[in-house]
């Protein structure tokens, strides 16, 4: 999975200059010259992802680099990710922009897996996504490494589709069917709708007023059960998708798989990741 290079590589350079505004003070005294060899090797467990952005950084600061992992993989204490040569101020200008990138993108993919794990076991069809509760210039890495632990990215940003909040429903004084009957005759055909919902009362409503995705936000697992029946019941839950947010952590996961919706999104993923993954930078 590749995303656009041309964005990586400006958000890069842009995390570089951040790092190193004129002179990086420190490493002023190593000869101009010097060339050293160094590895980047793991501190702890877990699966590693952003290899493909460190591969993109070592390439703008002209390091040579060959890797001994891919992303995806899993990863213990000890293992070498990546063996380095080059210009030794260079290597040290990219170090801890590649090393801070490399554990944060690991820790998303870690905790991702984490989540997969238990919804395999459950052996339920239901798919965990992120949300758009990212860190601002980060984004296109987290959703990445989220990718990259088997969950969904979910929305990259407000143009990937129509997303209607309570916030959108307030301006309709709450009416479902008004508020997805205006939608529908101005969306473009292109973009699926998607509606939450707070209220029991409402979910049939949507679904039979065009709503692509009902969103059951911060409602308990038992109202999550309820509101998927009212569809069964009606012989219509296969019409739309199923997606529960709000408050879904490793502790609850498992309740709000029982009824099986489609989606289970949470902000767990990538503004809490509970795995954290090590990694530090060694001259040889």
């Amino acid at each position: 999975m590749s995303y656009n290079r041309i964005i990586i590589e400006k958000k890069l350079k842009e995390y570089l200059e951040e790092d190193c505004r004129e002179l990086d003070v420190s490493s002023s005294f190593i000869p101009k010259d010097s060339r050293v060899s160094a590895k980047i090797i793991v501190k702890s467990k877990g699966y590693v992802s952003g290899l493909e952005e460190l591969a993109i950084l070592f390439e703008i600061l002209k390091i040579e680099a060959v890797f001994k992992k891919k992303d995806g993989d899993f990863v213990k204490t000890g293992n070498i990710i990546v063996e380095l040569e080059g210009n030794a101020r260079d290597i040290l200008l990219g170090e801890r922009v590649g090393l801070n990138i490399l554990m944060h993108m690991s820790a998303i993919t870690t905790t991702t897996r984490k989540f997969v794990k238990i919804i395999e076991d459950s052996r339920k069809k239901v798919r965990i996504a992120c949300t758009r509760k990212t860190l601002p210039g980060l984004r296109i890495f987290e959703k990445k490494a989220v990718s990259l632990g088997g969950g969904d990215p979910h929305r990259f940003s407000l143009d990937d589709m129509i997303l209607l909040k309570d916030t959108h429903l307030k301006y309709y004084n709450g009416d479902v069917k008004n508020l997805l009957k205006e939608v529908k005759t101005r969306a473009s055909f292109s973009k699926k709708i998607e509606i939450e919902i707070e209220k029991l009362e409402d979910v049939l409503i949507a679904a039979q007023n065009g709503a692509d995705i009902i969103m059951l936000d911060n409602m308990n697992s038992d109202q999550v059960e309820e509101a998927i029946n009212i569809l069964k019941k009606e012989n219509i839950r296969d019409n739309v998708i199923i997606e529960v947010s709000g408050g879904i952590n490793e502790e609850n996961l498992v309740d709000y798989l029982i009824s099986e919706p489609n989606i289970i999104s949470t902000s767990e993923l990538t503004q809490f990741p509970s795995e954290k993954v090590d990694f530090s930078l060694r001259f040889d």
